[in-house]
């Protein structure tokens, strides 16, 4: 009785026990509660039992949403013989949902061939097009663009920002973003008729390559984006129905100041919108003067996936598909961490557009022409979710109800 040899394992075992016991419990409070419980109480777990173990414990944090934006692009395209030069240049407002607003402003230039067949001449005002169109072109270009992000505290602090851009002065404080793209892309469009009845049809197909650099942390996103739009109207009697659509995927891999690789991501996005115009008479006499421009609305959706690769399970199998790209093995078990061990984002906005332009050209097979579009884009979001690694889905309060 009077020996105390074993007393620390009998201790030991004794700890283990409750640790079992208390772990047990709260497994069953947390499956009985709500997704955000549920996530909350197994985070913790799955944090403590990686510092038990000595592991590196990374973590992944939620990232505020996009509540609103708007983007005002403009573009400018000249076409000699069978060259094309293209410049396009935007604004994007972003207000998150930590209050904050975030502004990018890029430009980017485009250089390649184009051919066609037709004329075209024509003015788009508030979406109202007036003019003829008998023309088929298509072309290839090489496109480099660059941008800088801003993030104001508030909107005060925003429309300052705002205000200097447009005057062409420097904006109160540096960016805290820059980055830089670029790739081939690919057009074509088609029209048939004149305001009175026609149609036409316009497609973009492209894939980038680039780089974000974040000033205050020195972290490195590279990112590889391939995607497509097209756009399509019908007119008859100066009113007639149109349409968007678009679709875009990006692979993202972003390393520290020190190049060591932290995080993978997937995202991939679609808009599908749609609008109609009514002759100014038939618009009065439905008493909707709002009618007779060209406006599209419809629904966007966005789904994210993030990878902590400081995860050593992660890291593993990426560095799998790194040595053999081609590997079928390598790639489902890639998807399988994502589906596993990725934080998960969905989001669905509702979508609005306006357009106004002017074009004119001609061409048989080189062209000579120019147009010149300028389009306001905006979404707001509905609906948010999120899922942790290992956890439940669960709406993003924070989000919507902003």
């Amino acid at each position: 009785m009077r020996s105390t040899r074993g007393q620390a394992t009998v201790d030991y075992v004794a700890l283990v026990a409750v640790l079992a016991i208390l772990l047990a419990a709260a497994l069953t409070v947390a499956t009985s509660g709500a997704p955000g419980i549920v996530n909350a109480v197994a985070g913790q777990i799955r944090r403590a039992l990686c510092i038990v173990g000595g592991g590196s414990c990374p973590e992944l944090t939620r990232r505020p949403c996009v509540v609103a934006s708007t983007r005002d692009g403009h573009h400018i395209a000249v076409s000699v013989l069978l060259a094309r030069i293209d410049h396009d240049r935007y604004v994007l407002r972003e207000r998150m949902s930590d209050a904050t607003v975030r502004l990018t402003v890029a430009r980017s230039a485009g250089a390649g061939v184009e051919v066609g067949a037709g004329a075209r001449a024509g003015v788009t005002v508030r979406g109202r097009r007036i003019g003829l169109s008998d023309e088929a072109r298509a072309g290839v270009q090489g496109v480099l663009g660059a941008g800088r992000v801003f993030v104001a505290r508030d909107e005060r602090e925003a429309e300052a920002f705002m205000r200097a851009i447009r005057d062409g002065r420097s904006p109160p404080s540096r960016p805290r973003e820059v980055f830089v793209e670029g790739g081939p892309r690919g057009l074509g469009r088609i029209g048939i008729g004149s305001m009175l009845a026609g149609a036409s049809l316009e497609g973009l197909a492209g894939t980038t390559i680039g780089a974000r650099r974040d000033e205050r942390t020195g972290e490195v996103t590279f990112a590889l984006h391939w995607g497509g739009s097209g756009w399509g109207a019908a007119t008859l009697t100066l009113g007639g129905p149109a349409g968007t659509a678009d679709r875009a995927t990006t692979l993202g891999l972003t390393l520290d100041r020190h190049r060591r690789p932290t995080e993978l991501s997937l995202s991939a996005g679609g808009t599908l919108a749609a609008g109609t115009t009514l002759p100014p008479g038939l618009a009065r006499v439905l008493g909707s003067e709002s009618a007779s421009s060209m406006s599209t609305g419809g629904r966007r959706w966005e789904l994210a996936a993030r990878l902590d690769l400081r995860d050593p399970v992660v890291a593993a199998a990426w560095a799998r598909v790194r040595r053999d790209p081609g590997s079928g093995d390598a790639i489902r078990g890639l998807a399988e961490m994502i589906r596993d061990r990725a934080h998960l984002d969905v989001r669905a906005y509702r979508t609005s557009g306006s357009y106004d332009g002017a074009a004119a050209g001609i061409s048989i097979g080189p062209r000579i022409g120019g147009e010149y579009d300028h389009t306001i884009d905006r979404s707001r979001l509905l609906a948010a979710s999120s899922r942790p690694p290992g956890g439940l889905w669960e709406p993003r309060l924070d989000c919507v109800l902003r």
